[in-house]
């Protein structure tokens, strides 16, 4: 038996972390325990609430009559461990049932295993675990990888993947019962609709960061900033082995003021080269597939209308939190409405799970270049279906006109008859043309719908 992997499991009991906020993240029902399950996927940023998801599930069972002893919880996270090696797995099962002599072969268990990337060849003794242990699994990590590489190549048809960002906006509004309590009435008052717009202004500030959400705003930004800087040092930094984490974190800084706006990796080189520090586009576009791994930050690129067609449009980049954007971004850079174009890519990306890349999109119209914030759609299918504008106001008439003449175009060109303003402060509104009709929605209102088309609601 492993005496510190005992201590660990001892240590653990869910009461020290009760009352579980739920999360809106459904993980589909738990499997019967049994070799060759299908292992359930959890990946997110650090932070995000992983952990606490994995919780709800357990608490899940244990209402449902499964004993406490047929739950394994471990986070391999754990400083105590040292290096983590398939030996320090096999390690924790041969302690997990030395503790819990009760518990039969035949029963079967269910294993929660949090951040199991820290463990060096993990896809293999997963597989090995999967293959000849009786058990329901779950697993988190913070790299996308464990999906687009080590999943796909030893776990391919055996992992379900889900992808869980800090709390979306709705899940924020649960967390004050008198709001939450005028959530679907068909009318607000008055009174209703300035705490709702309130809201969404301070989620646009602080973010939806479980730990964040009580604290004052020093103390919250204090806090996002030692979470991005954890992410830089210890997900990308340490561990693809870099030597210069100087431009890591100079670059992670201009990437979220960024938020929301083309990424050029020419432009930043020549800033970073001015500011003393040495480097390369090469190793910069690096660092930008390593931030998006991390869950830092995602690209979003031009929708193509066909595979064939390349484009030479530059990627827009968007945080994985607006409030982490802004606490993370050099004083000034980063706007209210850049923050409202981050909320609604994160809510059309938690609308779209599982998609593949390039469902959500930029797009300019052909005839005349205007932008579209958001396309939906299958790119090898080369037809959007839905197609989304973000704008923080819309009774300045300039501003009218050039949201809507782009949506117009756009619409006629994608053969759409309907299209979306998502308006941070302003009401709904809708307007009409011969291409069709297009919805504006206050972006409290389009945030809290219940799906991504969700215009009237």
């Amino acid at each position: 038996m492993n005496e510190t992997i005992a201590v660990i499991l001892r240590e653990f009991s869910l009461d020290l972390y009760r009352p579980i906020v739920p999360r809106d993240l459904d993980l589909g029902e738990p499997l019967v325990p049994r070799a060759g399950n299908l292992v359930k996927v959890v990946t997110g940023m650090r932070r995000s609430g992983k952990s606490y998801r994995l919780f709800q599930e357990m608490d899940r069972l244990l209402a449902a009559g499964v004993p406490e002893r047929r739950i394994c919880y471990f986070n391999f996270d754990d400083d105590r461990l040292g290096p983590v090696t398939p030996r320090t797995g096999d390690d924790l099962l041969e302690t997990f049932r030395y503790l819990n002599p009760e518990t039969q072969p035949e029963e079967g268990i269910y294993l929660f295993l949090d951040e199991l990337q820290e463990m060096s060849d993990w896809g293999r003794w997963l597989r090995r675990i999967v293959d000849t242990t009786r058990a329901t699994i779950y697993v988190t990590g913070s790299s996308s990888k464990m999906l687009t590489k080590e999943i796909s190549t030893e776990f391919r048809g055996r992992a379900l993947d889900f992808e869980l960002l800090p709390f979306s906006f709705g899940e924020v509004v649960s967390l004050n019962p008198e709001l939450a309590a005028h959530r679907r009435e068909p009318a607000h008052t008055s009174s209703s609709l300035a705490q709702f717009q309130a809201l969404l202004d301070a989620y646009l500030d602080k973010g939806g960061f479980p730990a964040v959400q009580d604290l004052p705003r020093p103390r919250a930004n204090a806090l996002l900033q030692s979470y991005a800087q954890r992410v830089v040092a210890k997900d990308v930094v340490e561990r693809h082995n870099l030597s210069r984490p100087r431009v890591a974190s100079a670059l992670a800084t201009r990437l979220l003021g960024l938020n929301a706006r083309q990424l050029s990796v020419r432009k930043i080189e020549n800033d970073l080269r001015s500011a003393g520090l040495a480097t390369g586009r090469g190793y910069l576009a690096g660092l930008v597939s390593y931030f998006e791994e991390a869950y830092l930050l995602f690209q979003v690129k031009e929708f193509s209308r066909s595979l064939s067609e390349s484009t030479t449009a530059q990627p827009k980049v968007y945080a994985v939190d607006p409030g982490l954007a802004l606490a993370n971004s050099r004083a000034g850079v980063n706007d209210r409405r850049q923050r409202l174009e981050n909320a609604v890519y994160l809510e059309l990306r938690r609308r779209n799970p599982s998609a593949r890349e390039g469902t959500i999109s930029t797009l300019h119209t052909h005839e005349h270049g205007y932008e579209i914030d958001f396309v939906v759609g299958d790119v090898l299918d080369g037809a959007p279906y839905q197609l989304v504008q973000v704008t923080d106001r819309m009774d300045d008439p300039e501003t009218a006109e050039r949201e809507t003449r782009a949506l117009w175009e756009a619409m006629r060109e994608s053969r759409l008859d309907e299209g979306l303003i998502v308006v941070g402060n302003g009401p709904a509104a809708t307007y009409e043309s011969e291409a069709g009709r297009i919805a504006q929605v206050p972006a409290w209102k389009w945030l809290l719908s219940d799906d991504a088309g969700a215009a009237d609601k």
